[in-house]
């Protein structure tokens, strides 16, 4: 049986048959796919504290005929730190939900993989929805989806500071905005935080401070553009606003 090797990422898991899981990876040379853990749920498993959600890990991948089977894991970073504390586990979802739903299966993304994990780990020390905001927006930009800054994607006019809109794609005119029931006026504090993230390093998110409200606005700016282009609602944002509630 042919067998290779990948760097990756777990972002989900579910359960197959009695004993099997299937694994969503985010992998550095093979960008996404899905993997089969033979039993990993019973006891007696070496792999299964191996293979959380948001492991880093490096993978033996066996060639299988519909799913390829996970042979052996050597992790680099189990990142137990996000498992343990709800509120930036939720984060991670929204992360890992984010590369579900606008990345397609086998399409190398090694730049993508690298912000990945720079997400991860400023999850775990700095303010968890200013990350994922830097992360969807970064995200974005790797994709060829890049919201628009100064100039209203519609109609080329001069955009409003503030004025957001996920249907049209980024910042635009009053004018245009009217054809997008989702348009949102952002405020000047969190627009002006979206237009930095979009551009800003890893250091740079560490650096950024804002208000608790703009930071909320910035989750919902990024998811509705998100949900926007993959045609389809992210799951995990659902799960946050539960626990914000």
């Amino acid at each position: 049986m042919a067998v290779y090797k990948a760097e990756g990422v777990v972002l989900g898991r579910h359960g197959l048959g009695e004993a099997d899981r299937v694994l969503d990876l985010f992998t550095r040379e093979f960008g996404r796919l899905r993997a089969k853990a033979k039993a990993v749920r019973r006891t007696t498993s070496r792999l299964a504290g191996k293979l959380e959600p948001f492991t880093h890990a490096r993978f033996l991948l066996a060639r299988g005929r519909v799913l390829d089977v996970v042979a052996q894991v050597e992790v680099v970073d189990g990142h137990a730190d996000l498992r343990e504390d709800l509120h930036r586990l939720g984060y991670a979802w929204l992360l890992a939900d984010l590369l579900l739903q606008l990345v397609p299966e086998a399409e190398p993304h090694p730049e993508v993989f690298g912000l990945l994990l720079d997400g991860l780990e400023l999850l775990g020390r700095y303010e968890p929805g200013l990350v994922a905001s830097w992360f969807g927006l970064r995200l974005f930009d790797e994709l060829g989806y890049r919201p628009s800054q100064d100039r209203c994607p519609s109609c080329g006019a001069q955009a409003r500071a503030d004025l957001w809109s996920p249907l049209l794609g980024g910042f635009c005119c009053a004018r245009c905005a009217e054809g997008d029931p989702r348009h949102v006026r952002l405020g000047g504090e969190a627009a002006g935080a979206a237009r930095f993230l979009a551009r800003a390093s890893a250091e740079e998110v560490a650096r950024l401070r804002v208000s608790g409200r703009a930071a909320a606005r910035l989750v919902a700016a990024v998811v509705s553009y998100a949900e926007a282009r993959a045609d389809r609602p992210l799951r995990a944002a659902r799960v946050l606003q539960a626990l914000e509630r």
